[in-house]
């Protein structure tokens, strides 16, 4: 049990798989005519939490978890006493299950959890959705606890937070709602930012002059507590010489003795609590594991098979809350768990209209490549450039109609024909040949073919201040020639 609860970190999550894998629990029947029987049954959620609860388990013995309550109708109740109000713990009195650090490691994050319920709704056990910051959110802008709300994107789940407070209880309306995928990666960012190893070694570097100036402190107290101590010494000797006859130097003396040893009483009081508030200095070991944590944690964060409830366990670690407002940017307000705080800035994810908006410099490289090419190749020169669309996949043929269509480029057939190219059949018209002689007259070179797309479909361009000079057969026959439009005809 106590190992499925450390994966699952969850009291009802650990009740939730003990039922599916079909184990049981003893229970004592308390009525009917079988009372004090044992029936093996599915654990229920207080049985789970009695055992987790429970010092005995870890080899403790305590006394004092209980009072009565007498009621003024002469009855009693049973009140469940806080661990701080217990009269004996003492560890270690038997073999247990657990070892003591692991109870109260288990208490902590029971703790942790039960802000889930009440008024405030503060937080919870970590879940297995990829939302980083549950149980973390405060609305900026009414103060209340945002939740979360899960939806599909591009096949995968991404988080939205939401603050309906308002809603639950006043029947209003939702105050706002921020994308999580935005805050989220804004967050992760910034832990492996504060985890740097060069900002550890900053802080390990503060902390080292912080210890030296407590070991200064220690000692001027720890000499203060010497000193009361001297003082007190000293009166007690003053007061052990005096005659007993003297009885009014005698008192005065033994007056002053109360008060010396008063004071050292005080002193040394003062000094052993503020020891225990003094952090403890961290070895060179230690030290050195933080430094290698620090390198390892972008490679851990970046993992996929590390689980999102370590994920956000590792948050809760070094985050207390987020608040956000989201306006013509989204402003996050993240609190430490040192007490220092930070500011993000992030933009706003822009709308799926914009997004699938494409880009100008690619409409003016399209309408460019059209001068020279027809579609299919413009499509293969984009995918060869590194151009892709909004849901990053590669051009194709309709991708690049589209763009034409849309933007109302001029396709390679119209500016084909604003350059003067004309047809098979206009050629075969203009100078009285059949279509068989122009592609004769294409294969010889005097005119030459620009297709318009990859079906061997274009129109012919005539070179520039020249014509052809069809030939003729018979007895007299010559072949077609090129000639210069200004140059004398035979004829």
């Amino acid at each position: 049990m106590f190992d499925t609860f450390e994966q699952t970190g969850s009291a009802m999550q650990t009740v939730r798989f003990f039922r599916e894998q079909g184990l049981l629990f003893p229970r004592r029947l308390r009525t009917g005519p079988n009372k004090g029987d044992l029936l093996w049954a599915a654990p229920h959620h207080a049985r789970v939490l009695q055992v987790l609860h429970n010092p005995r388990y870890a080899g403790a013995f305590a006394y004092g978890r209980t009072r009565i309550r007498h009621r003024p109708d002469g009855g009693t109740s049973v009140v469940k006493v806080a661990r701080a109000d217990w009269q004996f713990v003492m560890p270690g009195m038997h073999q247990g299950y657990i070892d003591w650090e692991r109870f109260e490691a288990n208490q902590r994050r029971l703790a942790d959890n039960a802000r889930a319920f009440g008024g405030e709704r503060r937080s919870g056990p970590a879940r297995e959705g990829p939302a980083l910051l549950q149980g973390r959110v405060v609305c900026g802008l009414c103060g209340e606890r945002m939740g979360v709300r899960y939806s599909q994107e591009h096949g995968s789940t991404v988080p939205t937070y939401l603050c309906q407070a308002n809603a639950v209880r006043r029947a209003g309306w939702t105050c706002q709602t921020v994308p999580g995928k935005i805050v989220d990666a804004g967050i992760a960012d910034l832990m492996i930012e504060l985890m740097t190893p060069m900002t550890l070694a900053v802080t390990l570097e503060v902390q080292r002059e912080l210890e030296a100036r407590a070991a200064e402190t220690d000692a001027a107290r720890r000499q203060h507590v010497e000193r009361m101590r001297y003082e007190a010494e000293l009166a007690r000797r003053r007061y052990m010489k005096v005659d007993p006859d003297n009885r009014l130097v005698a008192d005065s003396l033994e007056a002053e003795w109360n008060d010396k040893l008063r004071r050292h009483a005080d002193a040394a009081e003062d000094y052993k609590r503020r020891n225990k508030q003094q952090a403890a200095a961290l070895s060179v070991e230690a030290q050195r594991r933080i430094l290698d944590l620090a390198e390892q944690l972008p490679r851990i964060w970046q993992d996929p098979r590390v689980d999102s409830r370590e994920r956000k366990r590792i948050v809760r670690l070094l985050i207390d809350d987020v608040t956000l407002i989201k306006s013509q940017t989204i402003t996050a307000h993240v609190r430490l768990s040192g007490g220092a705080t930070r500011t993000l800035v992030l933009d706003r994810p822009l709308p799926i209209a914009q997004i699938r908006k494409f880009k100008p410099e690619l409409v003016a490289e399209v309408d460019r490549l059209l001068d020279h090419h027809c579609d299919r190749e413009v499509a293969e020169i984009l995918n060869n450039h590194g151009w892709r669309t909004w849901e990053a996949k590669a051009f194709n043929l309709k991708k690049v109609a589209f763009i034409r269509c849309a933007y109302k480029l001029a396709s390679r057939y119209e500016r084909l024909r604003r350059r003067g190219m004309l047809t098979t059949r206009e050629i075969a018209a203009k100078f009285c040949v059949s279509e068989t002689a122009v592609h004769t007259w294409g294969r010889q070179g005097f005119i030459k073919k620009c297709y318009t797309d990859s079906l061997n479909r274009g129109l012919w361009e005539i070179p520039p201040g020249m014509t052809i000079r069809k030939g003729c057969g018979g007895r007299g026959a010559r072949p077609a020639q090129l000639t210069a439009i200004t140059a004398p005809s035979k004829e």
